[in-house]
């Protein structure tokens, strides 16, 4: 278990919803709901919380007011705050408004259970644990110790295995990768933990951290097998998280075969850290394949959303809840990637206008660190 993380929360259903899941209370997440402006700010003074969380519509006075009044207090100096604008979204007044209130973050409903974790983990480490289950023909030796292992998940951070003897803490091995017939090189791994396969005698599971940044061939032979996870629901959705680089070597036909009859996909992009023009087309030919689908897109990272704003067909009439945006502070000189919701983007006549929000670094305004007509073009497709 984590060290607590405490949050004090305004009385909005989709924030209770969420504060609720498993995954936060195993984090170590406790919360505590306040019924109107006076409840909030009292719970707040009595036990400063590590986060507050504070619809802009607050009963019994004004949210964006709270929020600066816990903000000017030097005693909750360390309490960071997240605005929940109202389900229109931002006009010019509340744009305004939301920037004199000092935020952290800015919520805009509707927000993914992952993009929520996403937006308390930037005001406080919440260290909520997604591990990835896949199926891969990915084969592993582990060379110093001469011993065979399965592989269960692969990622940019470490690699799952199945053993049959354990392996202490802490040890570092060499393993041998091969996929097919080709070897791949020898990356170094770190045993983080090891233990027993409850039901399953002389099996154990452990997770190895990479010692340092794997080889390129090492990289590009976890994407070929680790390219997307796929959830299937009984209703006919359909979530995928996409992973990686989307380059001329890259090849959705297997998540295309999977797809055939969903009628609602949702695409997870927030790792994709790379697309090329091939990628572009390999990408737009997937979306050509599931044709007729309801689609929708969140945590687009900022490679998806360049593409998106010059190319239509990435989004292919698809909609776009929530994406990476640059963020910039003059006063510190901080460089920062944000998660917007669209519904944070507020209209000024035939403008565009980004949130302001407070600096992660020193707390000073932080603004978008592009033209917004440029960056949110795919708004307008």
């Amino acid at each position: 278990m984590t060290d607590e993380v405490r949050v004090v929360a305004t009385n909005n259903v989709e924030v209770f919803r969420h504060l609720t899941q498993p995954p936060l209370a195993r984090a170590g997440v406790t919360w505590q709901i306040a019924a109107d402006h006076d409840a909030l700010l009292a719970a707040v003074r009595a036990a400063p919380p590590a986060i507050v969380i504070i619809d802009a519509e607050l009963a019994g006075g004004d949210g964006y007011a709270a929020c600066r009044a816990i903000k000017d207090d030097p005693g909750l100096a360390a309490v960071r705050v997240a605005m929940v604008v109202a389900p229109g979204g931002l006009d010019r007044a509340a744009t305004l408004a939301l920037a004199a209130s000092g935020c952290d973050e800015v919520l805009a409903p509707p927000v993914s259970f992952d993009d929520f974790c996403t937006h308390l983990s930037r005001m406080s480490p919440v260290p909520v644990r997604r591990d990835r289950r896949i199926a891969t023909n990915l084969a592993v030796e582990l060379v110093d110790v001469g011993a065979p292992a399965h592989v269960t998940n692969v990622g940019a951070g470490g690699i799952g295995l199945r053993l049959t003897a354990p392996l202490p803490v802490g040890t570092v091995v060499s393993l041998r990768l091969r996929a097919g017939v080709d070897d791949g090189p020898l990356p170094s791994a770190r045993v983080m933990w090891c233990r027993p396969v409850p039901g399953e005698p002389a099996s154990h599971a452990a997770g190895l951290a990479w010692e340092g940044e794997p080889p390129l061939r090492t990289r590009l032979l976890f994407e070929q097998v680790a390219l997307f996870e796929l959830e299937l629901g009984d209703d006919g959705t359909a979530l995928v998280r996409m992973h990686g680089d989307f380059t001329e070597m890259t090849r959705f036909d297997a998540l295309a075969t999977q797809l055939v009859g969903a009628g609602t996909i949702s695409f997870d992009l927030a790792a994709v850290r790379y697309i090329s023009s091939a990628g572009v087309r390999a990408w737009c030919e997937l979306l050509g394949k599931v044709a007729g689908a309801r689609l929708s897109f969140r945590h687009c990272s900022t490679p998806f959303i360049s593409q998106a704003a010059m190319v239509p067909l990435v989004l292919a009439g698809g909609t776009v809840r929530s994406f990476a945006a640059p963020y910039y502070c003059e006063a510190c000189g901080f460089d920062d990637e944000r998660l917007l919701e669209v519904g944070a983007i507020a209209k000024d006549g035939d403008r565009l206008v980004a949130p302001q929000l407070a600096c992660a670094r020193c707390g000073a305004p932080s603004d978008l660190d592009d033209l917004p007509d440029r960056y949110f073009a795919f708004l307008a497709m």
